[in-house]
């Protein structure tokens, strides 16, 4: 059983934060094929702050993801703190703050990985945001900015000193985007020298990498993201090496079935337009690298209703345009 703070987990795999992918639906799927947490996409806190409509709509949940974390972003102490709460009023079982994100228009804004330059700002914000919730507060984070400013092991002593509950680490500097290797040295160096769980991230191909890391020592808890993507039931193949077998290989049958449900769930979230939308996107990572990728996306493109892409799939997963 691992803990954050008041919150008791089962499961050591999770499902990392992506921006633009684990939405509510994502999530909800990756819970039903044994992922033990989930985390929101990032959302801005000064979004929260102004209730922007869309900002709002990224912390929509189903009872099924719980317990849920949803992770922010920003740079204003007042301003995360202040979003934090409104995060735990909206249902949240934790609340995450995001000191990894590469992206130059988050960076620009001194927010994500961009705090990494500065320990002492860090400290500033999370002893804000500490303050303002009671539910456990974690953050995600990465080395540095870039190998000349790398404060991983000074930040994570701060964070815990503010009384963050458990810290999770992408082994790569802001530079290095995701190029390169991440190096887990790293995340074995951070868990022998703090005592609040580390969750260790990066480079995570498959459910046999995954059980390693974690049958190692080398972390409390991981989080799974790329390799997930197009492939939600690396934990349940995960599950299968707890209980001493073999990952167990995912039939076709039971990929259309979940895809199928993915789908549903999507256009009942979010309508037919803009759940067509979202999911021909989505889906692109659910046949790449495999046979006929090339024409399944040039068909999905064209698709303009849930039942014809319902048979799209049925096609490519179960050989037939019919059902059995």
């Amino acid at each position: 059983m691992l803990q954050f703070g008041s919150l008791s987990i089962k499961n050591p795999y999770f499902l990392a934060p992506m921006a633009g992918f684990t939405d509510t639906c994502t999530r909800r799927l990756a819970k039903k094929t044994g992922a033990g947490l989930v985390y929101t996409e990032m959302i801005s806190a000064a979004g929260l702050v102004r209730r922007q409509k869309k900002t709002f709509s990224l912390l929509a949940f189903h009872p099924d993801e719980k317990p849920l974390g949803v992770q922010i972003f920003g740079a204003e102490p007042q301003v995360m703190a202040d979003a934090a709460q409104i995060v735990y009023n909206q249902g949240a079982a934790f609340v995450d703050v995001n000191l990894g994100c590469p992206a130059k228009k988050v960076c620009r804004t001194g927010a994500g990985a961009a705090l990494l330059q500065s320990p002492y700002k860090v400290g500033i914000l999370l002893e804000k945001v500490r303050k303002a919730i009671s539910c456990p507060l974690t953050i995600k984070m990465r080395l540095g900015w870039d190998s000349n400013s790398i404060y991983a092991s000074q930040i994570a002593k701060i964070a815990e000193e503010c009384g963050i509950d458990a810290i999770a680490l992408h082994p790569r500097t802001r530079s290095q985007l995701f190029q390169g290797t991440a190096d887990w040295n790293w995340i074995i160096r951070l868990k022998a020298e703090r005592t609040i769980p580390i969750i260790g991230s990066g480079d995570i191909l498959n459910a046999k990498d995954a059980y390693k890391k974690i049958t190692n020592g080398d972390c409390d808890a991981l989080m799974i993201g790329r390799a997930a993507r197009g492939n939600p039931w690396i934990f349940s193949q995960i599950k299968d090496l707890h209980t001493g077998k073999p990952p167990t290989p995912i039939s076709s049958q039971t990929q259309y079935n979940d895809i199928l449900q993915y789908l549903e769930w999507q256009f009942a979230q979010y309508g037919k337009a803009e759940g067509l939308r979202k999911v021909r996107f989505l889906l692109l990572h659910y046949i790449k690298g495999r046979a006929k990728a090339a024409h399944f996306r040039s068909r999905l493109l064209s698709i303009e209703s849930p039942e014809a892409l319902q048979e799209l799939l049925r096609d490519y997963f179960l050989g037939t345009a019919h059902p059995a």
